[in-house]
Protein backbone atom coordinates (compact mmCIF):
# COMPACT_ATOMS: atom_id res chain seq x y z
CA UNK A 1 0.00 0.00 0.00
CA UNK A 2 1.67 3.82 -0.85
CA UNK A 3 1.43 6.13 0.66
CA UNK A 4 -1.51 7.87 -0.97
CA UNK A 5 -3.39 4.49 0.12
CA UNK A 6 -2.78 4.72 3.35
CA UNK A 7 -3.92 8.08 3.67
CA UNK A 8 -7.30 8.04 2.05
CA UNK A 9 -7.76 4.31 4.12
CA UNK A 10 -7.17 6.76 7.34
CA UNK A 11 -10.23 8.76 6.12
CA UNK A 12 -8.12 11.93 4.73
CA UNK A 13 -7.55 12.58 1.23
CA UNK A 14 -4.66 12.26 -0.56
CA UNK A 15 -3.36 13.95 -3.27
CA UNK A 16 -4.02 11.64 -5.80
CA UNK A 17 -7.29 12.23 -7.32
CA UNK A 18 -7.10 8.19 -9.14
CA UNK A 19 -6.95 7.32 -5.91
CA UNK A 20 -9.50 9.38 -3.85
CA UNK A 21 -11.90 8.71 -6.86
CA UNK A 22 -11.25 4.64 -6.71
CA UNK A 23 -12.29 4.86 -2.77
CA UNK A 24 -15.50 6.80 -3.00
CA UNK A 25 -16.63 4.43 -5.59
CA UNK A 26 -15.60 1.73 -3.65
CA UNK A 27 -17.57 3.14 -0.51
CA UNK A 28 -20.72 4.15 -2.57
CA UNK A 29 -20.78 0.48 -4.10
CA UNK A 30 -20.31 2.46 -7.42
CA UNK A 31 -19.80 -0.93 -9.42
CA UNK A 32 -23.78 -2.05 -8.65
CA UNK A 33 -24.83 1.38 -7.77
CA UNK A 34 -26.37 2.74 -10.47
CA UNK A 35 -27.30 6.17 -8.97
CA UNK A 36 -23.81 7.02 -8.12
CA UNK A 37 -22.27 9.19 -10.33
CA UNK A 38 -18.71 10.09 -10.95
CA UNK A 39 -18.04 12.79 -13.83
CA UNK A 40 -14.50 13.73 -14.45
CA UNK A 41 -13.80 16.60 -16.41
CA UNK A 42 -10.94 19.03 -17.10
CA UNK A 43 -10.03 22.83 -16.16
CA UNK A 44 -7.44 24.93 -17.10
CA UNK A 45 -5.27 21.94 -17.68
CA UNK A 46 -6.25 20.27 -14.14
CA UNK A 47 -8.27 17.00 -14.07
CA UNK A 48 -11.35 17.58 -11.94
CA UNK A 49 -14.01 14.97 -10.70
CA UNK A 50 -17.44 15.63 -9.46
CA UNK A 51 -19.34 12.82 -7.14
CA UNK A 52 -23.05 12.95 -6.44
CA UNK A 53 -25.93 10.74 -6.11
CA UNK A 54 -28.44 10.98 -8.92
CA UNK A 55 -31.92 12.05 -7.19
CA UNK A 56 -30.55 13.40 -4.36
CA UNK A 57 -28.42 16.15 -5.98
CA UNK A 58 -30.03 18.70 -8.77
CA UNK A 59 -28.52 17.99 -12.21
CA UNK A 60 -29.39 21.47 -13.23
CA UNK A 61 -27.47 23.20 -10.64
CA UNK A 62 -24.07 20.82 -11.07
CA UNK A 63 -24.15 21.67 -15.05
CA UNK A 64 -25.54 25.28 -14.57
CA UNK A 65 -23.18 26.56 -11.50
CA UNK A 66 -20.42 23.77 -11.59
CA UNK A 67 -19.40 22.47 -14.45
CA UNK A 68 -20.23 25.23 -16.92
CA UNK A 69 -18.48 27.93 -14.60
CA UNK A 70 -15.49 26.25 -14.43
CA UNK A 71 -15.29 25.65 -18.58
CA UNK A 72 -16.00 29.38 -18.79
CA UNK A 73 -13.78 31.12 -16.10
CA UNK A 74 -11.21 28.87 -16.04
CA UNK A 75 -10.63 29.18 -19.50
CA UNK A 76 -10.36 32.70 -19.84
CA UNK A 77 -8.34 33.31 -16.37
CA UNK A 78 -4.96 31.82 -15.62
CA UNK A 79 -5.29 30.79 -11.54
CA UNK A 80 -4.30 27.39 -9.75
CA UNK A 81 -6.57 25.20 -9.58
CA UNK A 82 -7.50 24.21 -5.64
CA UNK A 83 -10.97 23.89 -3.90
CA UNK A 84 -10.34 27.31 -2.21
CA UNK A 85 -9.84 28.80 -5.48
CA UNK A 86 -12.61 27.32 -7.48
CA UNK A 87 -14.73 28.53 -4.12
CA UNK A 88 -13.48 32.00 -4.35
CA UNK A 89 -13.59 33.05 -7.89
CA UNK A 90 -15.57 30.71 -9.79
CA UNK A 91 -18.09 28.30 -8.12
CA UNK A 92 -21.54 30.00 -8.36
CA UNK A 93 -22.96 28.39 -5.25
CA UNK A 94 -23.66 30.44 -1.61
CA UNK A 95 -23.36 27.37 0.18
CA UNK A 96 -20.26 25.44 -0.20
CA UNK A 97 -17.33 24.41 1.98
CA UNK A 98 -13.89 22.78 1.87
CA UNK A 99 -13.24 19.48 4.01
CA UNK A 100 -11.04 16.69 4.48
CA UNK A 101 -12.11 14.13 6.14
CA UNK A 102 -13.68 11.35 3.94
CA UNK A 103 -16.14 10.27 6.57
CA UNK A 104 -17.86 14.27 6.42
CA UNK A 105 -17.68 14.14 2.56
CA UNK A 106 -19.34 10.36 2.22
CA UNK A 107 -22.01 12.11 4.27
CA UNK A 108 -22.65 14.92 2.48
CA UNK A 109 -22.77 13.24 -0.83
CA UNK A 110 -25.36 10.57 0.40
CA UNK A 111 -27.90 13.46 1.65
CA UNK A 112 -27.65 15.37 -1.57
CA UNK A 113 -24.95 17.71 -1.74
CA UNK A 114 -22.01 17.81 -4.49
CA UNK A 115 -17.90 17.24 -4.19
CA UNK A 116 -15.52 18.19 -6.03
CA UNK A 117 -12.23 16.53 -6.29
CA UNK A 118 -9.05 18.20 -7.51
CA UNK A 119 -6.14 16.46 -8.87
CA UNK A 120 -3.46 17.44 -6.25
CA UNK A 121 -5.58 18.44 -3.57
CA UNK A 122 -5.77 17.00 -0.37
CA UNK A 123 -9.84 18.45 0.40
CA UNK A 124 -12.65 18.34 -1.34
CA UNK A 125 -15.30 21.21 -2.20
CA UNK A 126 -18.80 20.56 -0.89
CA UNK A 127 -21.46 22.34 -2.48
CA UNK A 128 -25.07 22.43 -1.72
CA UNK A 129 -27.37 20.97 -4.76
CA UNK A 130 -30.09 19.10 -2.92
CA UNK A 131 -32.78 19.05 -5.41
CA UNK A 132 -34.77 15.88 -4.19
CA UNK A 133 -38.72 16.07 -4.70
CA UNK A 134 -40.46 16.81 -1.51
CA UNK A 135 -43.71 17.38 -0.11
CA UNK A 136 -44.92 21.10 -0.63
CA UNK A 137 -46.63 22.62 2.99
CA UNK A 138 -50.29 21.85 3.29
CA UNK A 139 -52.80 22.09 5.63
CA UNK A 140 -52.04 19.31 9.14
CA UNK A 141 -54.09 16.05 9.31
CA UNK A 142 -53.70 15.28 12.99
CA UNK A 143 -54.19 18.47 14.51
CA UNK A 144 -57.10 20.72 12.59
CA UNK A 145 -58.04 23.77 14.06
CA UNK A 146 -61.40 26.07 13.29
CA UNK A 147 -58.65 29.47 13.62
CA UNK A 148 -55.18 29.88 13.32
CA UNK A 149 -52.62 28.85 11.07
CA UNK A 150 -53.44 25.98 8.63
CA UNK A 151 -50.37 24.57 7.25
CA UNK A 152 -47.93 22.01 9.18
CA UNK A 153 -44.85 20.78 8.80
CA UNK A 154 -43.18 18.54 5.93
CA UNK A 155 -40.45 15.90 6.09
CA UNK A 156 -37.82 18.19 4.39
CA UNK A 157 -36.09 19.46 7.77
CA UNK A 158 -34.85 22.81 5.65
CA UNK A 159 -38.60 23.50 4.90
CA UNK A 160 -39.53 23.27 8.71
CA UNK A 161 -36.93 25.05 9.71
CA UNK A 162 -38.04 27.72 7.32
CA UNK A 163 -41.96 27.83 8.58
CA UNK A 164 -40.18 27.96 12.20
CA UNK A 165 -38.20 31.35 11.09
CA UNK A 166 -41.24 32.51 9.19
CA UNK A 167 -42.87 32.23 13.36
CA UNK A 168 -40.12 33.65 15.13
CA UNK A 169 -38.26 35.96 12.94
CA UNK A 170 -35.97 36.46 15.97
CA UNK A 171 -31.93 36.72 16.15
CA UNK A 172 -32.12 34.73 19.39
CA UNK A 173 -33.52 31.53 17.78
CA UNK A 174 -30.84 29.37 18.00
CA UNK A 175 -30.84 25.83 15.79
CA UNK A 176 -28.32 23.05 15.95
CA UNK A 177 -27.35 20.94 13.75
CA UNK A 178 -26.86 17.28 15.23
CA UNK A 179 -26.69 13.93 13.66
CA UNK A 180 -27.83 10.45 15.69
CA UNK A 181 -27.46 7.02 14.20
CA UNK A 182 -24.05 4.90 13.94
CA UNK A 183 -24.68 3.18 10.65
CA UNK A 184 -27.17 5.89 9.27
CA UNK A 185 -27.04 9.28 10.62
CA UNK A 186 -30.17 11.02 10.55
CA UNK A 187 -29.97 14.99 10.67
CA UNK A 188 -31.55 16.59 13.28
CA UNK A 189 -31.71 20.23 14.70
CA UNK A 190 -31.83 21.39 18.50
CA UNK A 191 -33.83 24.75 18.74
CA UNK A 192 -34.45 26.69 21.41
CA UNK A 193 -34.54 30.70 22.06
CA UNK A 194 -31.28 32.01 23.68
CA UNK A 195 -31.51 33.98 26.83
CA UNK A 196 -35.10 31.97 26.86
CA UNK A 197 -34.83 28.18 27.56
CA UNK A 198 -32.87 27.36 30.73
CA UNK A 199 -29.35 26.19 29.66
CA UNK A 200 -29.18 23.27 31.79
CA UNK A 201 -32.15 21.71 30.20
CA UNK A 202 -30.95 22.44 26.38
CA UNK A 203 -27.39 20.66 27.71
CA UNK A 204 -29.48 18.08 29.51
CA UNK A 205 -30.99 17.42 26.19
CA UNK A 206 -28.07 17.76 24.18
CA UNK A 207 -26.40 14.73 26.37
CA UNK A 208 -29.43 12.41 25.84
CA UNK A 209 -29.32 12.62 22.26
CA UNK A 210 -25.18 11.97 22.08
CA UNK A 211 -25.58 8.67 24.11
CA UNK A 212 -28.64 7.51 21.38
CA UNK A 213 -26.21 4.06 20.47
CA UNK A 214 -28.25 3.17 18.26
CA UNK A 215 -27.95 1.84 14.36
CA UNK A 216 -30.16 4.16 13.00
CA UNK A 217 -33.19 6.31 13.85
CA UNK A 218 -36.35 6.19 11.47
CA UNK A 219 -37.67 9.72 12.35
CA UNK A 220 -38.87 11.60 15.38
CA UNK A 221 -41.12 9.27 16.89
CA UNK A 222 -38.66 7.05 17.04
CA UNK A 223 -36.16 9.35 18.46
CA UNK A 224 -38.32 10.54 21.49
CA UNK A 225 -38.82 6.86 22.46
CA UNK A 226 -34.98 6.77 22.77
CA UNK A 227 -34.36 10.38 25.05
CA UNK A 228 -37.56 10.43 27.02
CA UNK A 229 -37.20 10.14 31.37
CA UNK A 230 -39.22 7.18 31.36
CA UNK A 231 -39.70 4.62 28.86
CA UNK A 232 -42.10 1.87 30.60
CA UNK A 233 -44.60 5.42 31.44
CA UNK A 234 -48.00 5.45 29.54
CA UNK A 235 -48.39 8.90 29.11
CA UNK A 236 -46.18 10.75 26.61
CA UNK A 237 -43.20 13.00 28.14
CA UNK A 238 -42.54 14.12 24.67
CA UNK A 239 -44.92 16.93 23.04
CA UNK A 240 -45.19 15.91 19.43
CA UNK A 241 -46.76 18.14 17.02
CA UNK A 242 -46.85 18.89 12.93
CA UNK A 243 -47.79 23.02 13.72
CA UNK A 244 -45.00 25.56 13.82
CA UNK A 245 -46.95 27.92 15.26
CA UNK A 246 -47.39 25.48 18.06
CA UNK A 247 -43.72 24.84 18.37
CA UNK A 248 -42.86 28.99 18.17
CA UNK A 249 -45.59 29.03 21.20
CA UNK A 250 -43.82 26.79 22.89
CA UNK A 251 -40.36 27.96 22.56
CA UNK A 252 -41.53 31.25 23.51
CA UNK A 253 -42.06 29.75 27.03
CA UNK A 254 -38.65 28.24 27.10
CA UNK A 255 -39.45 25.08 25.93
CA UNK A 256 -36.96 23.00 23.26
CA UNK A 257 -37.64 21.82 20.43
CA UNK A 258 -35.87 19.30 18.25
CA UNK A 259 -36.41 18.83 14.35
CA UNK A 260 -35.25 15.98 12.64
CA UNK A 261 -35.13 14.80 8.78
CA UNK A 262 -38.07 13.15 6.86
CA UNK A 263 -40.49 13.83 9.69
CA UNK A 264 -43.64 15.70 9.74
CA UNK A 265 -43.54 16.95 12.90
CA UNK A 266 -41.46 18.12 15.68
CA UNK A 267 -40.58 17.12 19.15
CA UNK A 268 -41.28 19.53 22.24
CA UNK A 269 -40.17 19.47 25.87
CA UNK A 270 -39.84 19.77 28.79
CA UNK A 271 -43.80 19.17 28.99
CA UNK A 272 -46.47 19.14 31.79
CA UNK A 273 -49.98 16.75 31.61
CA UNK A 274 -51.41 20.26 31.23
CA UNK A 275 -49.67 20.87 27.72
CA UNK A 276 -51.42 17.68 26.37
CA UNK A 277 -54.76 19.49 27.04
CA UNK A 278 -54.48 22.05 25.55
CA UNK A 279 -55.57 22.21 22.12
CA UNK A 280 -54.01 24.19 19.26
CA UNK A 281 -56.49 26.66 18.60
CA UNK A 282 -57.04 27.67 22.36
CA UNK A 283 -54.68 30.51 21.50
CA UNK A 284 -56.40 32.28 18.83
CA UNK A 285 -60.35 32.24 20.38
CA UNK A 286 -61.20 34.56 23.38
CA UNK A 287 -60.68 33.20 26.63
CA UNK A 288 -63.98 32.37 27.62
CA UNK A 289 -64.17 30.21 24.64
CA UNK A 290 -60.78 28.64 25.26
CA UNK A 291 -61.71 28.23 28.59
CA UNK A 292 -65.13 26.96 28.10
CA UNK A 293 -63.69 24.21 25.19
CA UNK A 294 -61.18 23.52 27.56
CA UNK A 295 -63.59 22.27 30.37
CA UNK A 296 -65.54 20.21 27.79
CA UNK A 297 -62.21 18.85 27.33
CA UNK A 298 -61.32 17.84 30.49
CA UNK A 299 -64.71 16.67 31.24
CA UNK A 300 -64.52 14.52 27.95
CA UNK A 301 -61.19 12.73 29.01
CA UNK A 302 -62.40 12.26 32.71
CA UNK A 303 -65.39 10.65 31.36
CA UNK A 304 -63.21 8.45 28.95
CA UNK A 305 -61.41 7.00 31.60
CA UNK A 306 -63.54 6.18 34.70
CA UNK A 307 -67.58 6.22 33.17
CA UNK A 308 -67.72 2.52 32.13
CA UNK A 309 -65.61 1.43 35.35
CA UNK A 310 -68.20 3.37 37.23
CA UNK A 311 -71.16 1.75 35.28
CA UNK A 312 -70.20 -1.80 36.12
CA UNK A 313 -69.04 -0.72 39.75
CA UNK A 314 -72.41 0.44 40.65
CA UNK A 315 -74.47 -2.42 38.51
CA UNK A 316 -72.81 -5.22 40.36
CA UNK A 317 -71.41 -3.94 44.06
CA UNK A 318 -73.01 -0.16 44.68
CA UNK A 319 -76.59 -0.56 42.88
CA UNK A 320 -78.40 0.98 46.11
CA UNK A 321 -76.88 4.33 44.65
CA UNK A 322 -78.89 3.87 41.11
CA UNK A 323 -82.58 5.88 41.31
CA UNK A 324 -85.06 2.67 41.20
CA UNK A 325 -86.49 3.64 37.72
CA UNK A 326 -83.51 3.75 35.92
CA UNK A 327 -81.97 0.33 37.82
CA UNK A 328 -85.65 -1.18 36.40
CA UNK A 329 -84.50 -0.06 33.34
CA UNK A 330 -80.93 -1.32 33.02
CA UNK A 331 -82.28 -4.64 34.74
CA UNK A 332 -84.60 -4.88 31.41
CA UNK A 333 -82.67 -4.25 29.25
CA UNK A 334 -79.95 -7.07 30.20
CA UNK A 335 -82.64 -9.59 30.80
CA UNK A 336 -81.75 -11.69 28.04
CA UNK A 337 -77.95 -10.68 27.39
CA UNK A 338 -76.13 -14.13 28.35
CA UNK A 339 -72.67 -12.40 29.35
CA UNK A 340 -71.71 -10.41 32.79
CA UNK A 341 -71.23 -6.85 32.55
CA UNK A 342 -67.47 -7.31 32.66
CA UNK A 343 -67.46 -8.97 29.49
CA UNK A 344 -69.72 -7.23 28.10
CA UNK A 345 -67.95 -4.17 28.54
CA UNK A 346 -64.63 -5.55 26.78
CA UNK A 347 -66.16 -6.97 24.13
CA UNK A 348 -67.60 -3.50 23.24
CA UNK A 349 -64.80 -1.94 23.77
CA UNK A 350 -62.65 -4.75 21.83
CA UNK A 351 -65.56 -3.78 19.19
CA UNK A 352 -65.12 -0.12 19.27
CA UNK A 353 -61.44 0.05 18.84
CA UNK A 354 -61.26 -2.75 16.36
CA UNK A 355 -63.56 -0.67 14.32
CA UNK A 356 -61.46 2.72 14.74
CA UNK A 357 -58.70 0.70 13.94
CA UNK A 358 -60.12 -0.83 10.49
CA UNK A 359 -61.43 2.51 9.45
CA UNK A 360 -57.82 4.59 10.58
CA UNK A 361 -56.18 1.89 7.89
CA UNK A 362 -58.21 1.20 5.49
CA UNK A 363 -58.42 3.19 2.21
CA UNK A 364 -60.25 6.75 2.62
CA UNK A 365 -62.78 5.74 -0.30
CA UNK A 366 -64.19 2.96 1.81
CA UNK A 367 -63.19 4.01 5.35
CA UNK A 368 -66.28 6.06 6.06
CA UNK A 369 -68.64 3.41 4.72
CA UNK A 370 -66.98 1.09 7.56
CA UNK A 371 -67.66 3.46 9.97
CA UNK A 372 -71.27 3.25 9.40
CA UNK A 373 -71.52 -0.51 9.04
CA UNK A 374 -69.44 -1.21 12.30
CA UNK A 375 -71.19 1.30 14.31
CA UNK A 376 -74.69 1.25 12.69
CA UNK A 377 -75.40 -2.59 11.40
CA UNK A 378 -73.28 -4.45 13.86
CA UNK A 379 -74.07 -2.60 16.82
CA UNK A 380 -77.93 -3.01 16.10
CA UNK A 381 -77.39 -6.38 15.05
CA UNK A 382 -75.96 -6.69 18.55
CA UNK A 383 -79.03 -5.53 20.24
CA UNK A 384 -81.16 -7.18 18.20
CA UNK A 385 -79.39 -10.51 18.97
CA UNK A 386 -79.40 -9.63 22.59
CA UNK A 387 -75.13 -9.76 22.98
CA UNK A 388 -74.97 -6.34 23.97
CA UNK A 389 -77.46 -3.97 25.84
CA UNK A 390 -78.57 -1.09 24.53
CA UNK A 391 -77.63 0.95 27.76
CA UNK A 392 -74.14 -0.22 27.28
CA UNK A 393 -74.15 0.82 23.86
CA UNK A 394 -74.39 4.74 24.98
CA UNK A 395 -71.87 4.74 27.54
CA UNK A 396 -69.18 3.23 24.81
CA UNK A 397 -70.18 6.08 22.49
CA UNK A 398 -69.83 8.45 24.99
CA UNK A 399 -66.47 7.38 26.07
CA UNK A 400 -65.58 7.20 22.70
CA UNK A 401 -66.58 11.06 21.48
CA UNK A 402 -64.44 11.96 25.02
CA UNK A 403 -61.52 10.01 24.12
CA UNK A 404 -61.60 11.85 20.61
CA UNK A 405 -61.57 15.19 22.21
CA UNK A 406 -58.45 14.68 23.53
CA UNK A 407 -55.89 16.56 21.42
CA UNK A 408 -52.70 14.72 22.05
CA UNK A 409 -53.26 11.41 19.99
CA UNK A 410 -50.74 9.89 22.15
CA UNK A 411 -52.51 10.91 25.36
CA UNK A 412 -55.68 9.52 24.04
CA UNK A 413 -54.36 6.08 23.76
CA UNK A 414 -52.95 5.88 27.27
CA UNK A 415 -56.28 6.84 28.39
CA UNK A 416 -57.72 4.05 26.65
CA UNK A 417 -55.19 1.93 28.69
CA UNK A 418 -55.87 3.32 31.78
CA UNK A 419 -59.52 3.13 31.11
CA UNK A 420 -59.03 -0.92 30.88
CA UNK A 421 -57.54 -0.64 34.42
CA UNK A 422 -60.36 1.12 35.86
CA UNK A 423 -63.00 -1.01 34.81
CA UNK A 424 -60.82 -3.96 36.08
CA UNK A 425 -60.90 -1.85 39.28
CA UNK A 426 -64.11 -1.72 39.13
CA UNK A 427 -65.24 -5.00 38.63
CA UNK A 428 -63.09 -6.47 41.85
CA UNK A 429 -63.65 -3.77 44.07
CA UNK A 430 -66.56 -1.13 42.96
CA UNK A 431 -66.00 2.29 43.46
CA UNK A 432 -63.64 0.87 46.43
CA UNK A 433 -61.47 0.24 43.47
CA UNK A 434 -62.08 2.69 41.28
CA UNK A 435 -60.70 4.87 43.46
CA UNK A 436 -57.54 3.07 44.43
CA UNK A 437 -57.30 3.40 40.41
CA UNK A 438 -57.28 6.82 40.55
CA UNK A 439 -55.22 7.65 43.57
CA UNK A 440 -52.49 5.14 41.72
CA UNK A 441 -52.81 7.33 38.39
CA UNK A 442 -52.55 10.30 40.09
CA UNK A 443 -49.48 9.18 42.11
CA UNK A 444 -47.70 8.05 38.92
CA UNK A 445 -48.26 11.09 36.87
CA UNK A 446 -47.04 13.08 39.72
CA UNK A 447 -43.88 11.02 40.11
CA UNK A 448 -43.35 11.59 36.11
CA UNK A 449 -40.70 14.12 34.73
CA UNK A 450 -40.54 14.95 31.42
CA UNK A 451 -36.66 15.86 30.36
CA UNK A 452 -35.89 16.34 34.34
CA UNK A 453 -39.02 18.39 35.36
CA UNK A 454 -41.56 17.31 36.96
CA UNK A 455 -45.03 16.38 34.88
CA UNK A 456 -47.44 18.51 37.25
CA UNK A 457 -45.62 21.93 37.41
CA UNK A 458 -46.27 24.35 37.91
CA UNK A 459 -49.21 22.95 39.77
CA UNK A 460 -46.94 20.44 42.15
CA UNK A 461 -44.70 21.66 43.06
CA UNK A 462 -46.31 25.30 43.09
CA UNK A 463 -44.38 27.65 40.69
CA UNK A 464 -44.92 31.22 39.55
CA UNK A 465 -46.30 30.79 36.13
CA UNK A 466 -48.09 32.00 33.18
CA UNK A 467 -52.45 31.69 33.99
CA UNK A 468 -52.54 29.21 31.08
CA UNK A 469 -52.88 25.83 32.26
CA UNK A 470 -56.64 24.35 33.48
CA UNK A 471 -58.57 27.64 32.40
CA UNK A 472 -57.43 30.39 29.30
CA UNK A 473 -57.74 34.27 31.43
CA UNK A 474 -57.33 37.09 29.01
CA UNK A 475 -54.27 37.13 27.37
CA UNK A 476 -53.29 40.61 29.37
CA UNK A 477 -52.77 38.24 32.16
CA UNK A 478 -50.83 36.19 30.42
CA UNK A 479 -47.37 38.18 30.92
CA UNK A 480 -45.21 34.92 32.61
CA UNK A 481 -43.89 32.02 30.44
CA UNK A 482 -43.55 28.85 32.20
CA UNK A 483 -41.20 28.04 35.09
CA UNK A 484 -38.35 25.99 33.28
CA UNK A 485 -37.40 29.49 31.47
CA UNK A 486 -34.64 30.81 32.00
CA UNK A 487 -35.94 34.92 32.20
CA UNK A 488 -39.78 35.28 33.15
CA UNK A 489 -39.45 38.56 31.31
CA UNK A 490 -37.54 37.85 27.95
CA UNK A 491 -39.95 40.06 26.18
CA UNK A 492 -39.69 43.57 27.70
CA UNK A 493 -35.53 42.59 27.99
CA UNK A 494 -35.51 42.22 24.48
CA UNK A 495 -37.70 45.12 23.95
CA UNK A 496 -35.52 47.16 25.82
CA UNK A 497 -32.08 46.11 24.08
CA UNK A 498 -34.08 47.12 20.91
Amino acid sequence: MNRAQVETAQGVLSGDLNENIAYFRNLLHADVNSDAHFRPFMAGGTRLCVIYIEGMASDQKISDFILRACAADISEKTLPITPESLMERVVEIAQCDTEERVPEILDAVVTGMTAVLVEGADAALILETRGYPARSVDRTTNESVVLGAQEGFVESLRTNMTLLRRYLPSPHLVTEAMTVGTAVPCRLSLVYLSGVADPEIVNRLRARIKRVDVPTVMGAGALGQLIEDRPSALLPQILQTERPDRVAACLADGQVALLADNSPCALVMPVSVFHLMHAPDDAFARWQYGSFLRLIRVAGMLLSVFLPGLYIAMTDYHMHLIPMSLLVSISEARVNVPFPILVEILIMEFAFYLINEAGTRMPRQIGGALGIVGALILGQAAVAASIISPILIIIVAITGLGNYATPEYSFSIALVIYRLFVILAGALLGLYGICIAGFCITASVCGMRSLGVPYTEPVAPPRPHNPDLLLRLPTRMQRRPMPYAQQPNWMEAHRDEA
